[in-house]
């Protein structure tokens, strides 16, 4: 169906829906969503369950002055991870926070700061990929925040999304959320 209308929207407005169709299939292969499933959306966070949308834009893009990371690449994780930060967990492995780090290797790119603060660990999580390769090799940086490449998949399309047209950051920011 996208096939048929992605030239209908035309223009560069295309080439983004396309990549954030293409992270949001590559997350549906993640956790093993059939692509040919009807999927119905749930509104189910609230926006205040989050931080202020340009609150995280200026951790995002302060992270990425201090490492070179891209900023995109972290807000994709951010989204990924814990919906901007309205799932906290722990994750079934312990992960917790908005970046969703396991304690002991927050410890390690944290420095001492709080693994549940957003600012925190967005700079732990611009730490990680900065020491595991990026921005020189983004895939093996987030192979190794995640070790699946259909996470890989998923972070690069989200964040082409976002820098082809900052606007993707808010629409995917109130994707799934409501009031």
């Amino acid at each position: 169906m996208e096939s048929a209308a992605l030239p209908l929207i035309g223009g560069a407005h295309a080439a983004e829906l396309s990549q954030a169709d293409q992270g949001l299939r590559a997350l549906w292969r993640l956790v093993g969503i059939d692509p040919g499933e009807t999927v119905h959306p749930r509104f189910n966070k609230r926006f205040a369950d989050s931080e202020p949308i340009d609150r995280l834009l200026g951790y995002y893009r302060a992270a990425a002055t201090r490492t070179g990371i891209d900023w995109t690449y972290l807000a994709a994780i951010n989204y990924i991870e814990s919906d901007f930060g309205r799932n906290l967990g722990p994750s079934s492995a312990g992960a917790l926070g908005p970046m969703q780090f396991l304690p002991d290797t927050f410890r390690e790119y944290g420095g001492g700061g709080d693994i549940m603060s957003s600012r925190d660990s967005i700079q732990a999580a611009a730490l990680l990929l900065s020491r595991n390769g990026a921005p020189g090799d983004y895939d093996r940086a987030i192979l190794r925040y995640n070790h699946s490449q259909d996470y890989v998949a998923a972070v690069k399309a989200y964040a082409a999304a976002m820098r082809g047209d900052v606007l993707w950051l808010t629409r995917f920011y109130y994707w799934s959320t409501y009031g």
